[in-house]
């Protein structure tokens, strides 16, 4: 059977049933390949009326382009990942999980709504899976200082943003979209300090990351401005937080206030102030980073970081910077949400 251009004619699929390709969209208009392939991709010089027509006859024949093609000629996958790691901390299920999963969620839904994919990758020691998936760029979740998943997806030419200062100098060029640790230190330190607390110490962990370390800067200077004492307790590699906790809450000069930087750590407190006899907030004021509700009433006061909001900001930089922009940092402000821990208010431990 022959149609009006040839033996397949404009408007026949071909006769197997086999996908339909470039070659048949350009044999069913009686144009060379090439010329049917700058009018399917906006590119060469093709009249007005041929690309609409071409594209036309692409639709009725069912013609699909092929993925690994388009990635040849465009350079371009349309998929961005995101790295996560801590994924062997001991905070991982209560704290990092729902961190990541929250953050994760606000990336998917801008990525998706810019036409973009996104794959959440594992970074932790040992795995190079992400190195094999096809991806435009990354999102490096708490760079830490020589960060080798950074290192190397820029040696593979991927375009990259942080979530967290990036920490390496090597890497001070990189658009990043951070936590306001400065600021949402002071609101916390304020809340214990207006409560009575003047000894008010730190618990943090072993990742030398931005969060930790900017949230341990913010303490001290909160701290040398008020001319109080500054207490850090680290959570040592390997080590259960209740044995920081009760290592803290034990010692000498015992502190009347402490902030825990997640709620692994929060939640050590308690139970490390319960075998000690000590009553909460009576005689102990805690507070840690973790999500929260404003107008909620957790058993804890939380400081939040709105990861939802961090990871759509993440995601929106780096397709920015995949078409050619150069963003600025962001900041994102945290909240205060007071919980049952830090009820009294005012007058010291054991106030009302």
């Amino acid at each position: 059977m022959t149609g009006p251009t040839g033996p397949a004619g404009p408007h026949q699929l071909p006769e197997s049933a086999r996908t339909v390709g470039i070659k048949d969209v350009a044999r069913a208009a009686g144009l060379s390949i090439t010329t049917v392939s700058h009018a399917l991709n906006g590119k060469g010089k093709v009249s007005a009326r041929t690309r609409e027509r071409v594209r036309a006859l692409a639709d009725e024949l069912g013609y699909r382009p092929n993925p690994a093609a388009q990635v040849l000629l465009t350079g371009r996958t349309g998929v961005v990942g995101l790295a996560a790691g801590h994924q062997s901390a001991e905070a991982w299920e209560r704290t990092y999980r729902p961190y990541y999963a929250s953050l994760t969620a606000g990336a998917m839904v801008e990525a998706v709504d810019r036409d973009y994919a996104l794959v959440v990758v594992p970074s932790r020691p040992g795995t190079d899976l992400w190195t094999r998936i096809p991806m435009d760029g990354l999102i490096v979740v708490d760079p830490v200082p020589g960060d080798p998943v950074i290192s190397e997806a820029r040696r593979r030419g991927l375009a990259v943003v942080t979530d967290g200062r990036p920490l390496d100098p090597a890497h001070a060029s990189i658009p990043y979209v951070h936590s306001d640790m400065e600021n949402g230190v002071r609101l916390v330190m304020d809340h214990l300090h207006e409560r009575g607390a003047r000894r008010t110490a730190l618990l943090t962990g072993p990742e030398p990351d931005s969060y930790t370390l900017d949230s341990e800067a913010a303490y001290s200077r909160w701290c040398d401005r008020r001319s109080l004492p500054a207490a850090v307790e680290r959570v040592r590699h390997g080590e259960p937080a209740l044995d920081a906790a009760r290592r803290l809450l034990s010692g000498p000069g015992r502190p009347e206030a402490v902030h825990a930087l997640n709620e692994t750590y929060g939640e050590a407190l308690t139970a490390a102030a319960a075998e000690l006899g000590l009553d909460i907030p009576g005689d102990l004021l805690v507070t840690s980073m973790g999500d929260g509700e404003p107008g909620s009433r957790p058993a804890l006061t939380l400081l939040t970081l709105s990861p939802r909001k961090t990871g759509a900001l993440c995601a929106g930089m780096l397709i920015d910077v995949l078409n050619g922009l150069a963003p600025e940092p962001l900041s994102v402000p945290c909240a205060l949400v007071p919980g049952r821990s830090t009820s009294r208010s005012g007058g010291g431990p054991g106030g009302v």
